[in-house]
């Protein structure tokens, strides 16, 4: 998994010198405090960069306890949600959406296209698999993959293909 990280600023009072660190999600209250001479449940300190999936999600007011929970909520997504997270969110509103909702999502990880999906779909239905290699050779897996993607919601990553509820 890549590195989550972002840039964090202390807002120091004038003419004190302002500090600033790097964190690798979760942050720890204690590494907080002693680098940046702040409380983390103060508002004394700013987000200037992020280097996140979810970069959407934090602003520079952004605390650190909730940067933890949006942490929590993308490692808790399966793996290869994790590799897609941005992507997969502009079809959501929020990472917590996009949490909520990640049993419901389909990953068809070897297909690259929808004609490879209707191909896998029909593969798991009892029905096709009873049908004869003469019916199955006349299939139209474009057509039908066409079909999908027309009656669904599917999003094309260089992991595979995603089905949307």
């Amino acid at each position: 998994m890549k590195e989550l990280r972002v840039l964090i600023e202390s807002l120091a009072p004038a003419g004190e010198e302002q500090l600033s660190a790097w964190f690798t999600l979760p942050i720890d209250a204690d590494i907080f405090e002693e680098r940046l001479k702040v409380s983390m449940d103060s508002e004394d300190y700013r987000i200037i960069e992020k280097e996140l999936p979810f970069a959407d999600e934090v602003k520079e007011d952004t605390i650190a306890g909730q940067l933890n929970n949006l942490y929590t909520l993308f490692t808790e997504l399966p793996s290869d949600m994790q590799e897609d997270c941005e992507e997969l969110l502009c079809f959501y509103t929020s990472l917590e959406e996009l949490h909520t909702q990640r049993n419901d999502i389909i990953h068809y990880p070897l297909c690259k296209n929808m004609t490879d999906v209707a191909r896998t779909v029909l593969e798991q239905n009892p029905a096709y698999n009873a049908l004869s290699e003469t019916i199955i050779r006349y299939f139209d897996f474009e057509g039908y993959g066409q079909y999908l993607d027309d009656n669904g919601k599917f999003v094309e990553t260089d992991n595979g293909i995603y089905e949307l509820p």
